[in-house]
């Protein structure tokens, strides 16, 4: 964090205020507190007025941990503390006896069940925050539940790492996951020599400022999949009906979506319809803190003629299909076949929709890949021929390198071009860390971070990921890298095309990334 800035924005009038939104006084009005921080956040992402569910699930929170006295024990350190929390919580409705003491209405059917893991986390935003106004010193608040991409961003800015993602059916280790979060950020809240609430502001303040918003539509990568969600009444009304250009929005997905993807929109009751066509703008997200593990966002949508529930069951093509045979239930996240979107655009056709509107699959020929089996094969077969066509000699990277770390050496694998040093490398204009398969989302952002990792010990301008589909490659954008925008992601196939194999030696040809 670039201390000076930092000065800089704490003694301005806008740093004085997000430190002080954080800062819970004593006698001071909670829930009143609480509303400001998530109206903020709610601001942040182009919303008016937060959900009355925010506050309600807040105060829930914190009046259930205090009525069952759920306080840390002599000794216990605030790891252990949540572990103990989460296993034990049971989130119902309380009230005030005569000496104003918080208790648990008997009787009542419990809002959250003990264990109930999955929907610990849908709240972890309300919770973490009930947790930082109970014990400041120990707990910090989680506010962009649903779209954890912006807190992953903040993180990458800040140079905090982001710890390993649990799996994604591990419920009980999507909220431990907190526990590791907290770490990495009181560590760097310590190593900054900062207050609780100036952390707060630095992270969902100071930091916003930091990253870049990328409103850039038009560039997105070629889709390969087809995915179904789905909408509400509200959202067709506030966000569906009429697309404005550009306007973005956080949907339930697959977790295997990729940017670029081609999202079909179906609109649940009243409407019960296929009503739009978007584009993924970003990969699906693991989110950890959310009832569903995966969001994306969905931007460029296209309103086509509405195609009822009632007509895919009378066609004879898509009454075959197991989600209409559902009646679209459990429609979030399910695949489209390229022969399913031909269909769906038949009946468009048959409406008199122009369907060339539309974007189309991309389907690269990849018989020649047929053979890859492994890492090695995707190095050898794959990134060192592109390579080679860019330039490149054996003699102008290195693999396996050793590279000081502490006190230790540790093995950067892969692909180091130029580097530089006596003893340890210090530096490197570029590096490439090849994988096998990143088609999930918890694969690619495990290789993303390690690879961002060597790139920050080797002071790198430019690095790249790689696997059996495609290449993609980041460059630094003042000291910063976005990974959710790369600055070139194509499949290999791609990279046949003239134009694109011009568009990739001009980022990493060996003669520009020599010159660095």
């Amino acid at each position: 964090m670039n201390k000076n800035i930092w000065n800089l924005y704490k003694s301005s009038a806008r740093g004085q205020k997000a430190i002080s939104l954080f800062l819970f006084k004593e006698n001071e009005d909670e829930v009143e507190k609480a509303r400001e921080i998530f109206q903020k956040t709610c601001e942040y992402f182009g919303g008016k007025e937060i959900e009355d569910y925010f506050l309600e699930n807040f105060c829930l929170a914190i009046s259930n941990i205090i009525a069952d006295k759920f306080e840390m024990k002599e000794n216990e350190d605030a790891a252990d503390y949540f572990v103990r929390l989460i296993d034990n919580l049971e989130i119902g409705f309380t009230d005030v006896d005569k000496d104003g003491l918080l208790f648990k209405i008997k009787d009542e059917i419990p809002i959250v069940k003990q264990k109930d893991y999955k929907t610990l986390c849908s709240i972890m935003s309300e919770i973490s925050l009930a947790l930082y106004v109970l014990f400041p010193d120990a707990f910090f608040p989680i506010l962009f539940r649903e779209q954890f991409d912006v807190l992953m961003k903040i993180l990458d800015v800040l140079e905090i790492p982001l710890p390993a993602l649990p799996a994604k059916t591990d419920k009980r280790g999507r909220l431990l996951f907190y526990n590791d979060l907290c770490n990495e950020i009181f560590k760097f809240k310590e190593e900054n020599s900062l207050t609780t609430e100036e952390t707060c502001a630095c992270i969902y303040d100071f930091a916003l400022m930091l990253v870049e918003d990328d409103k850039d539509t038009e560039n997105l990568p070629e889709p390969t999949n087809i995915w179904l969600t789905g909408g509400s009444k509200e959202d067709y009304e506030t966000f569906l009906k009429e697309p404005v250009a550009g306007n973005k929005s956080v949907w339930t997905c697959n977790e295997n979506t990729k940017r670029g993807d081609i999202i079909i929109m179906y609109v649940r009751t009243p409407y019960s319809c296929i009503q739009s066509i978007w584009r993924a703008d970003i990969d699906g997200v693991f989110t950890p803190f959310g009832y569903y593990n995966s969001r994306a966002r969905v931007t460029n949508g296209i309103v086509v003629p509405h195609i009822t529930l009632n007509e895919l069951k009378a066609d004879s093509y898509f009454s075959q299909l197991p989600i209409t045979r559902k009646n679209f239930q459990g429609v979030n996240g399910v695949q489209f076949s390229a022969k399913d979107y031909q269909e769906l655009q038949r009946l468009l056709t048959e409406k008199g929709f122009d369907v060339s509107t539309l974007p189309q699959l991309y389907s690269p020929d990849l018989k020649q890949f047929a053979d890859l089996k492994n890492e090695k094969d995707v190095e050898e077969k794959l990134l060192i021929p592109v390579l080679e066509k860019l330039g490149y000699t054996e003699n102008d990277w290195t693999r396996q390198l050793s590279q000081k770390a502490g006190r230790k050496e540790k093995a950067i694998p892969d692909f180091v071009f130029f580097p530089k040093g006596e003893i340890h490398f210090q530096n490197a204009p570029m590096l490439i860390e090849a994988k096998f398969d990143m088609s999930s989302n918890i694969e690619r952002t495990k290789a993303y971070n390690q690879a961002l990792s060597y790139a920050r010990m080797m002071k790198s301008a430019i690095f790249g990921i790689c696997d059996k589909d495609r290449i993609v490659i980041y460059k630094s954008k003042n000291d910063y890298f976005d990974r959710f925008k790369p600055t070139f992601e194509k499949h290999w196939q791609s990279l046949n095309d003239a134009e694109t194999f011009s568009q990739l030696k001009k980022l990493i040809g060996k003669n520009i990334i020599k010159a660095i």
